[in-house]
């Protein structure tokens, strides 16, 4: 119902954050990493997901519509709540949480509250085939329009028949190495047949 909003930020709690929009204050949830350096008084945008109960209309918000995306897919899995989803998004950055997914790694999800291993298990089970590995890598700092040499790299992969979490991971791994996805993908090779 409503993709984002814009405002004053007027106050900030342990576990929301008040957007001022034309005169109303909105009481939003929010990342806590979101909340410990939210610039109260300041402009923001936080792109949101209306949640809908018999007794409660409640707003989340996220600095990104990757983060968003990815709590909307979070709390699409059975057993994961908003908060867990809050708490999971809270803990990692939405391109971390699709690596761990793709990398089969419970143990990161069980870090955050509301999360048990049961869950965590059910998380990567349920998305695991729902990722595109270029969720998994740094989005392009122009907007996002263009695939990052990251992405290409990665992509690159898959379609040479490595496994996507090892794809991403093997391309994650020399990111700080290479500008252009060619270089990428020749250290990435390299780094695959180490293993």
């Amino acid at each position: 119902m409503y993709a984002y909003f814009q405002g004053t930020l007027t106050a900030v709690t342990d576990t929301a954050a008040v957007v001022e929009c034309s005169g109303i204050g909105y009481r939003i949830f929010a990342t806590k990493r979101f909340l410990e350096s939210a610039p109260v008084g300041e402009r923001v945008k936080l792109y949101t997901h209306l949640i809908v109960r018999e007794d409660e209309l409640s707003l989340y918000g996220f600095e990104s519509e990757e983060g968003r995306m990815m709590f909307e897919r979070l709390i699409g899995v059975s057993g994961v709540g908003p908060k867990a989803g809050l708490s999971i998004l809270s803990l990692m950055q939405p391109s971390e949480v699709a690596r761990a997914i793709l990398a089969g790694d419970n143990g990161a999800f069980t870090k955050a509250n509301g999360v048990g291993k049961k869950t965590a298990e059910r998380i990567l089970m349920e998305l695991r085939d729902k990722l595109d590995p270029s969720e998994a890598l740094a989005k392009n700092p122009v907007g996002g329009e263009a695939p990052s040499a990251q992405q290409e790299a990665a992509e690159a992969l898959v379609s040479l028949g490595y496994q996507k979490a090892e794809a991403v991971s093997a391309v994650h791994s020399v990111a700080a190495l290479a500008d252009t996805a060619e270089e990428l993908i020749l250290l990435a090779l390299k780094r695959l047949d180490v293993r």
